[in-house]
Order: structure tokens, then sequence, then C-alpha cells
């Protein structure tokens, strides 16, 4: 498996993001895509992706995953959805130009919406998006994000209404037990639909909480999983020293 961490973790611009992680000793990085400015980001024009191509391959680091963060709520509002199904398919396209094997997918609803609404809303938009980029390399990983998460069975009831192989989970092992559900049932559920893994400790540094870290990566290994390990965690006062002290937990548990 090899170890990532989210750019906000380094606490670095993208210009700076990928330099950090190799003297980290990090494999890659996973960028974040704001609702504000995806749009106008290196991400989204061919300049700025050869860009960011440089400066990771000049690093020696991998660009592991692209966040679509509150981007991805654009499927679940009606005003917007056909505009958020064209930035899923589009960002399938520059994932592959970025060499990213996996988009995350925050699994976001709108307000008071209902989860059937919601529901029906993701697994159309989800469907077209894939359909519109079809053959394309890049994956992606619903998250389960906020306190009323969503349980491993719905997330494959979605892989399986959507009907798409490169529709998958991005397991966030901070975020499951928060929203009431145990990582350590839940991973070998999910089995390969694990397309990537975000590690953290809600409220705590990890190691120091609540989670059984010892038995998360035992099921993460017994599930044959051997993709990204990416620290979600915070970057605190000093970022370096946090990022580097996190980064050797997860290497002691592999």
């Amino acid at each position: 498996m090899k170890i990532g961490a989210m750019d906000h973790v380094l606490a670095k611009p993208w210009t700076e993001v990928f330099d950090e992680a190799a003297r980290l000793g990090f494999d890659g990085v996973e960028l974040d895509l704001k609702v504000e400015s995806y749009l106008g980001s290196e991400g989204w024009s061919e300049s700025g992706r050869s860009a960011l191509r440089e400066r990771a391959q000049s690093a020696g680091v991998e660009i592991a995953s692209v966040c679509m963060a509150s981007v991805a709520g654009l499927l679940t509002k009606p005003e917007t959805h056909e505009d958020g199904i064209g930035a899923v398919a589009d960002l399938r396209r520059h994932c592959d130009e970025l060499g990213a094997s996996v988009i995350l997918f925050p699994m976001i609803k709108q307000g008071e919406q209902s989860e059937d609404d919601a529901f029906a809303m993701w697994r159309d938009g989800l469907r077209d998006a894939l359909a519109q980029s079809d053959g394309c390399r890049a994956k992606v990983g619903m998250e389960s994000v906020g306190r009323t998460g969503r349980s491993a069975d719905q997330a494959l009831a979605m892989i399986e209404a959507v009907g798409s192989a490169d529709l998958g989970v991005y397991y966030d092992v901070g975020n499951a037990p928060y929203q009431g559900f145990d990582p350590v049932v839940e991973i070998p559920r999910l089995g390969e639909s694990i397309f990537q893994i975000h590690v953290k400790e809600i409220g705590a540094e990890m190691g120091e909480g609540k989670l059984d870290f010892t038995a998360i990566f035992q099921a993460i290994k017994q599930t044959g999983y051997d993709g990204y390990l990416v620290l979600e965690t915070e970057a605190g006062d000093d970022p370096a020293a946090n990022a580097t002290r996190n980064l050797a937990f997860v290497r002691d548990l592999l």
C-alpha cells in the first residue's frame, strides 16, 4: 500500500505541495477542488494540468486522487444537476491526464432533501456522468460525509443501481464510527468496492482516541486492498511535524 496526504494536511499551495510531500516521505497527494473555484483551478485547464503533472513528476510523487469537495453537491440540486453531471464527466477525463486513479465524491445532499430524492438524483447523475466519460480510467469513489452517514449497504445499493464497475467507495475510517458504523464490519462487507481509503480520527490524534486502528488495518489487509491510504488529518500549528507523526503511525501499522 502507498500512503498519501490531502493537500490541506501539508498546508502548502499546489505550487509547493508536491515538493513538501516528497520531503516528508509521502507517495502521493490528493488535490481538493472547491466549489467556488474549481472552474478556475489548475485542474480545469490544459496548461494547469500540464503544470501539475510536471511538478508532481519533478518531486517524484503521484497525484493520488482528486476530491470534488462541494462540487459533488451540484448533483442533488435540480438547478445545477446537469452541471454536476458535466463536472464529474470532465473530472474523469482530467484525472486521466493527471494520472489520478480515483475521484473522491462526497455524498452531500441538500438541506431537508429526502434520502429517496437524493438517491434518485445521485443514481441518475452518476449513471449519466459515467456513461458520458466511458473509457476513462479514473474511477469514482463515494465517501460518506456529515453526521448522518450512509452505510456500507447503502453504498452497495447505489453501486448496483448505477450499474457501473467505475463506481465504488472511498472509505473513511474516521467518518464511519462518527456516524455510528463499525469499520471492522463495513470494510470486509465492501471488499473490492473500496477504491481508496481516508485515514484519520475525529476529535483526537490517531492512536490517542477510541478507534482500534490495529483491527481496522487488519480488516483492510484481509480484503486484499493494495491502494492508497490518504491522511485527512489536521494540519495544526506545525503541519510538517503533524504530517510526519501521522505518516509514521500509519507506516507502523503496515
